[in-house]
This record gives C-alpha cells, structure tokens and sequence, in this order.
C-alpha cells in the first residue's frame, strides 16, 4: 500500500506525541497521549496502539525522536534506546521507521542502538534543524511539561555549546523544569506568605500544574496526569496542595493568599529561564532584532519572557501550515514531533 505520509514521534518518559504530515509543513494531525515508560515498555505499546486507532500507522512512514530512554526502567541510555526501538517494532512495521541521530541524520531500526548516544534525549536538536530550516537567526525556547530548552540559531545553523543532557545542564541549554511535572520546591526555597517569608518542604504535595492552575494559565490539553493528591484539579484543591508545601491549611476565605503565593512561584520560574536566555543571548553576540521562537505547552511563559527581553516573540506554530486552527495550535505544544514529521517528509517526497 503507498504511503505517502510521515509521522514524527517524541517519546518521552512520561507521554508520546506524534505529529502526521502529508505535504510540506502541512500538519493534519497532532496527538498527545499518556505513556508512562517507568512502568515498562508495554506502556509504549499500548499507547501506540491507542494512536494506531485514530492514525492507522501502517499508512504512514516514522521517523522518531525521544528522550524516555531517562527513566529508571532501564539500567541506562543504552538499553533505554534499544527497548523503545524493540517497543516501537512489536506494534509498527520496522521497514517504515527511521531513528533520528543529530547529524548523522535518520538511521533504520538495525544502526539505532549503536547510535544511542546520538539518539538519546535528541529532540531539542529536531526541532531546532527544522526551525533553521525556517528562520536565519533566533533564539529557540521550548518550555514543556517537564523541561526547558533553550537553543540558539545563527545564519540557519544551530549553534549549541552541548549535545548530551549532562553537558546541556552545564551550558544552560537545558533547564530542568516545565509548567506541570516539577515540584514547585525545586523552583522555590521560601515564599512570603502573611508578612513572613516562609520556607518550603521539600516534599512532592505540589507540582507547577498547580501553580499555574491558580494562575489560570495553565492549558487544560497540557494536564494530563492525576494530581499528586489524587484530588481535583479546581481551584481550592490546587490551592490546598501549594498551602501545604508551606505548612498550612488552605482556608476558604484566604484562597487569595495563595493565588499571590503562585504569582511568586511563577516569577521564580521566570527567572530560571530568563536568566540563561540572557547569558545566550550575550555570549553568542545574538543582534537585538533577533527574535525568539516559543514552542510547548509553557509558551504563554516564553511570549513574557521575549517580551522583557524586548524581543519579537514567534509562535512556533506560525512556522507550519495546518487544516486545522486547532491541529495548527497542537502544532505548538508537539515541535520535535511536527519538525521531525515535516524533516522527514522533505528528505522522503520533496
């Protein structure tokens, strides 16, 4: 049977999104499903198999990025690598899937363990490619649900000062936090809370889906896991899981206080990415009208942050064509998945 489209995979540690494309920078469709991988490479099975429900894979060419090998399933990189490619190839036939490798570009089933350490945890370098395919100049961000990343393009080059998730952590292309998985204590030491700057416990009662629940931010596509609590996901529930990071009960009639506690946890993630954007943006001798492209769920964040910066903010999405507004706006949350679909769409039928 022909197959003249292509799916481009992220599959990650905690949920797998794919992106279909079948012409050039034409999404048509965009998914985001659970897959829990710390419990077993059957969770990627079966996920797969809800996405093959709705796309029917076998029309389809693959061409897959990832960063689930991390989870501590796997004794290391490499065997995470290799039991995605053994998961991936128990539900999809192997002669339609290629591995993305950096620069050494798509590599069959066969060569992507030996590649492993090209292949782990290389979607940020996916999206970037294709956006320098896009753009001459810009400073790249991508905060979701778990991570940060922070690239930088320069005359359609990707210019990164690391590869592997160790050296990325010390260049600050990497920060390890998103607006719904990290605890909110690994942004914030102490808050002020009643005219007191209260310390925080370092205890899991709160995540960042929390704070910017209370925001009103937070897009409710990008919520999929329960509550850390297993409770609702409204408003006083929210509040009583931030309340209890800081040792207090969350009152009925003092919901506001913790409304206010989320604007300052929110700052402090600010910061945390601000931060190296502004050491990017400096030690690369970025010019001002450079303008800074935001993809992932956090992107709300990503147009303030360019907007301090004083920096044309792009919404990644605005890069690719779509038939639908809504596919177009998944588009956004998805960018390694959508780049590697339309990358490989352009190396297979262009």
């Amino acid at each position: 049977m022909p197959r003249n489209n292509v799916c481009g995979w992220d599959i990650g540690g905690a949920q797998l999104k794919i992106a279909q494309v079948n012409n050039l920078k034409s999404v048509v469709n965009v998914m985001q499903v659970e897959c829990p991988l710390w419990l077993g490479t059957n969770e990627l099975r079966e996920a797969i198999s809800r996405i093959d429900q709705e796309l029917n894979l076998n029309q389809s060419m693959h061409v897959i990025t990832m960063t689930g090998e991390l989870v501590d399933n796997f004794k290391n990189r490499k065997e995470g690598v290799a039991s995605i490619v053994e998961g991936v190839s128990c539900v999809v036939n192997e002669n339609t899937v290629e591995y993305f490798s950096g620069k050494k570009g798509l590599v069959p089933p066969e060569q992507a363990v030996n590649e492993y350490k090209l292949i782990a945890s290389a979607n940020w370098l996916a999206s970037a490619t294709f956006i320098a395919t896009q753009q001459s100049d810009a400073l790249f961000i991508d905060i979701g649900s778990t991570t940060t990343d922070i690239i930088t393009i320069i005359n359609n080059e990707v210019v990164s000062d690391g590869y592997t998730d160790a050296e990325r952590l010390f260049s600050q292309e990497l920060v390890y936090c998103g607006v719904v998985r990290t605890p909110v204590f690994a942004l914030c030491k102490s808050a002020p809370i009643k005219d007191k700057f209260i310390p925080i416990m370092n205890e899991y009662f709160a995540n960042m889906a929390d704070v910017y629940r209370l925001t009103e931010e937070l897009p409710q596509h990008a919520d999929l896991w329960p509550t850390l609590d297993r409770r609702d996901k409204n408003f006083e529930c929210s509040s009583a899981r931030l309340a209890r990071m800081f040792g207090y009960d969350a009152m009925t009639n003092e919901l506001h206080i913790w409304q206010k506690v989320a604007r300052y946890v929110r700052e402090q993630q600010v910061q945390a990415i601000i931060n190296p954007c502004r050491k990017h943006l400096l030690n690369k001798k970025v010019s001002l009208d450079t303008p800074i492209i935001g993809a992932g769920v956090g992107r709300f964040l990503i147009k303030e942050i360019a907007n301090r910066l004083n920096r044309k903010f792009i919404d990644f999405s605005s890069l690719i064509d779509a038939n639908s507004p809504d596919t177009k706006a998944n588009a956004g949350d998805c960018a390694p998945a959508v780049s590697l679909a339309c990358l490989g769409y352009q190396r297979k039928f262009a």
